[in-house]
């Protein structure tokens, strides 16, 4: 399901990629592209892990999926985001996203990835899902960029402290005039089980739909 590709940056640094494609996939032909952040150490097993979440659903709604590794380790919001200007600028020229954005989702420390990356390119995304996910300190200062962008929040209910967090960046973007919702989800900790595919995809074809 899963096709792992590299791509060598600018600086010789190896970036190693998962893509699924749709069942009926041409080459060259536009599509929905989610730019899918992994959980945990961003590792290619995190990469399989957060893939049951948008993967088989992808293949049958028409998406195409891209879903990073953190190269050497270096988390997407502790330095390895500088490549994804040029990550998603060659993705770009691979797989050309519908309407020239991309949809934007991460889990977990692939939420705050999503948010470190939607707040410095908010340009290039036209929705943003944490399933959960919450801004750091400096991106939550730079909330203001993303009232363009519809941001939906997903969390267990007893998933406290992150339930807080996401809590207080509903506020934030609500009080900046954003579109925001924030779902926490009963009886259920950080990793959320009961999310189906087909309620993510659900939510990501409204997205399309609504611009």
């Amino acid at each position: 399901m899963i096709s792992y590709f590299e791509m060598l940056m600018a600086d010789g640094v190896p970036l190693e990629y998962g893509v699924v494609l749709p069942n009926d996939f041409v080459d060259g032909e536009t599509y929905p592209v989610l730019l899918a952040f992994p959980p945990g150490p961003q590792t290619r097993a995190m990469v399989a892990a957060g893939n049951s979440y948008w993967g088989a659903t992808a293949q049958a709604r028409g998406w195409v999926v891209v879903s990073p590794v953190a190269p050497g380790g270096t988390l997407f919001f502790q330095g390895s985001e500088q490549y994804l200007p040029e990550f998603l600028q060659r993705i770009a020229a691979i797989y050309p996203p519908e309407g020239g954005k991309f949809h934007l989702v991460g889990v977990s420390n692939g939420g705050i990835s999503a948010f470190r990356i939607a707040t410095l390119m908010p340009e290039m995304f036209a929705s943003l899902t944490a399933v959960p996910g919450f801004p750091q300190t400096a991106d939550f200062k730079r909330l203001s960029t993303l009232t363009e962008i519809p941001v939906t929040l997903f969390v267990g209910e007893n998933d406290s402290s992150w339930v807080e967090q996401m809590q207080t960046t509903e506020a934030e973007l609500r009080r900046l005039g954003g579109q925001v919702s924030l779902t926490i989800v009963p009886n259920e900790g950080h990793v959320i089980q009961s999310l189906s595919g087909a309620e993510l995809y659900d939510l990501l074809d409204f997205y399309r739909g609504s611009r």
